[in-house]
């Protein structure tokens, strides 16, 4: 474990999706303001690469017209002193009520076959979790989804 910035995490994640960003996907950032945040780096820039790759394709894979603008919000937040809270939010075609509880099921996807394994959100769970973090899914159709992660500041080792 070590002591990082996370909104550099963030931004070196976008980095390395900004191929897939295209033209078409505005990503707004809105980083509050706090201290070195402790976590496996690797694993968490892992987390934040599968959930930004699913919202992208979210985003690009529903019609054009359906929506005028794509947009992905990241919001970062102090909760407290002892938690902070990363919330990711597009303006997509949102999460059927029907699918949100098997979201992070090994293998679930809504994607077409040979477009995605169904792990992405499978693993971007199981690193939250060990990061002794919480995730939140607010969703409504046609009014986007948002991932909120919460996570401790200093994660309690066993």
């Amino acid at each position: 474990m070590k002591e990082i910035d996370i909104h550099e995490g963030i931004d070196n994640t976008l980095l390395i999706l900004n191929h897939r960003l295209q033209r078409e996907i505005e990503v707004i950032k809105e980083y509050g303001n706090f201290p070195l945040f402790e976590c496996y780096r690797a694993q968490l820039n892992q987390a934040f690469i599968n959930i930004l790759s699913n919202t992208i394709d979210a985003l690009l894979d529903q019609k054009s017209h359906l929506v005028k603008s794509k947009k992905i919000i990241i919001y970062t937040l102090k909760i407290d002193d002892v938690y902070i809270k990363v919330r990711i939010r597009d303006n997509g075609s949102g999460i059927a009520p029907e699918i949100k509880n098997k979201l992070f099921d090994p293998f679930f996807t809504t994607k077409i076959v040979g477009k995605g394994t169904g792990l992405g959100l499978s693993i971007f769970y199981q690193i939250i979790d060990k990061h002794q973090g919480k995730i939140e899914v607010i969703s409504e159709l046609e009014q986007g989804a948002e991932f909120a992660i919460i996570l401790p500041i200093k994660t309690q080792t066993h």
